[in-house]
């Protein structure tokens, strides 16, 4: 085995561990829009430290074989890699949103007295959900720029077609997943 292909191989398992860590994301967000208590949201919130950790260790380790992948082949010459950083660098800053919102239900689970009605806005935005879907789509459209190897223009329609699809995807309503859901936390929420 080459350098390069454990480089490879280490590229692949940061980028199904992203992928994982999006999975347990949309679960969580999914078990706390059916939170019925307190004690439910709070449970739902807890993996967000692990979550936080693990998402940035993959997206470090992403980006750094990324790169080494990229400079191997003498890569940077072309569009796709670019716009391939562009894409990893969206996703950071679509993340921190997420987190830092994740992290403000949690204090609000331990204050939920005197914000009671900001907690249940907060459960019931529709932002966490757009968020993670256009960081799915993030995601795919990078796979489609490493597998498809496109040139400028190309390159620029994949990572505008990945935010709008994460967009519009949100849209779609599976039950109370939906942008419409009013979300129902009991328990003197």
């Amino acid at each position: 085995m080459t350098i390069y292909t454990s480089v490879l191989f280490v590229h692949t398992i940061a980028v199904l561990a992203l992928t994982a860590g999006l999975t347990v994301e949309a679960w969580m967000l999914f078990q706390l829009r059916r939170a019925s208590s307190l004690g439910e949201v709070r449970s739902c919130t807890a993996p967000v430290p692990a979550l936080t950790v693990a998402s940035i260790s993959s997206l470090v380790i992403v980006y750094v074989t990324g790169a080494y992948l990229t400079e191997s082949l003498r890569g940077w010459e072309l569009a796709w890699p670019r716009f391939a950083v562009l894409e990893v660098v969206l996703f950071v800053v679509l993340g921190v949103l997420t987190g830092r919102r994740l992290r403000a239900i949690r204090k609000l689970c331990n204050r939920v007295g005197e914000k009671e009605s900001e907690l249940k806005a907060r459960l019931q935005s529709p932002l966490l959900k757009i968020l993670l879907n256009i960081r799915i789509w993030i995601v795919i459209g990078t796979v489609l720029l490493m597998a498809a190897k496109p040139g400028f223009d190309e390159s620029l329609s994949i990572v505008v077609a990945s935010v709008l699809l994460g967009w519009v995807s949100s849209l779609v309503t599976l039950g109370r997943w939906g942008v419409s859901s009013t979300g129902s936390v009991s328990h003197g929420l």
